[in-house]
């Protein structure tokens, strides 16, 4: 009996210790899904067999899901790269058309109804190029052009050539920008469009006063937007960055809801990232988070 129950107790020493080793090869699988293992069994019990069998086989139906959404995932894009190429031509030349047409030997009706025109056509315009801009720059082979830049002396040129917009929208506009260089390492282009998107993001949806704040952080350069909102939760702060999402209420707005998704997939192509954060005093703001440039 003794015996027994040394070989009982070794059994489960053995097989308790499985089970942790187990656990611990599932985390490290789970965390690199793409690579195809599976879980291995060395103790021989026949029902730890079975149990390891039905997880091994839940692992290779996540495998072939996720295989399957990335396949569709390129192709949706690559449909939307290629319909944005397909209008991108014909909008461009009816909007050429439309600029150069006499429009001195039309009644004011005729003149106000080819403006509605125009604006029609210049808005459509601008959502194809923000769908061709979005297949862009989650493909693979996008690589942001490294280098350094001066994120301050962009964010003061880029206010300035969106002043006329910010005082359209009926937006005050306080920022804080050090007056030294501030060298972030980046794209120029890329970075540009981050901030860029973030001031039409709050000329359209934004209340009140925009606050822009530049700040040099031991790890990281910090960039916040912060404005009054209405009638935004928590919930809109997580489903913000999701393409296509537009809040129902701002849905008379012209908008794709790719704005914000272009900017922190740009941030995050360039080793930074972007949030947003809603505090209880119903103001919203994002925090764009850039590489400081390294000697």
């Amino acid at each position: 009996a003794a015996v027994l129950a040394v070989c009982l107790g070794i059994r489960l020493l053995l097989i308790k210790k499985e089970v942790r080793d187990t656990a611990e090869e599932l985390r490290e699988i789970s965390r690199n899904l793409e690579e195809n293992r599976v879980l291995k069994l060395h103790t021989g019990d026949r029902d730890l067999e079975l149990f390891f069998a039905g997880i091994n086989q839940t692992l290779r139906e996540i495998r072939r899901e996720r295989n399957m959404f990335d396949r569709r995932e390129q192709e949706f894009k690559k449909q939307i790269e290629n319909i944005s190429h397909d209008l991108r031509t014909p909008l461009t030349s009816i909007l050429g058309y439309l600029r150069i047409m006499d429009i001195q030997g039309l009644s004011g009706e005729d003149r106000a109804g080819l403006e509605t025109v125009r604006r029609k056509a210049e808005a459509l315009s601008r959502l194809v190029e923000q769908f061709y801009e979005y297949s862009r720059i989650t493909a693979e082979e996008y690589e942001p052009e490294m280098k350094a830049l001066d994120l301050g002396r962009l964010l003061r040129e880029t206010l300035a050539d969106s002043w006329r917009e910010i005082e359209e929208s009926g937006l005050e506009l306080s920022a804080e920008i050090p007056e030294m260089p501030v060298l972030a390492q980046g794209d120029t282009n890329a970075s540009e469009r981050i901030l860029r998107n973030l001031i039409q993001n709050g000329c359209r949806y934004a209340s009140g006063v925009l606050k822009v704040r530049l700040t040099v952080e031991e790890k990281a350069i910090v960039l916040v937007f912060e404005n009054d909102v209405k009638e935004f939760t928590e919930e809109d702060a997580e489903r913000i960055f999701h393409r296509f999402y537009v809040k129902d209420t701002s849905r008379n707005m012209q908008g794709t809801g790719l704005g914000l998704s272009i900017a922190r997939t740009l941030a995050e192509k360039m080793g930074g990232s972007m949030k947003a954060e809603l505090s209880e005093r119903e103001k919203l703001r994002f925090i764009v988070c850039f590489r400081r440039w390294e000697h």
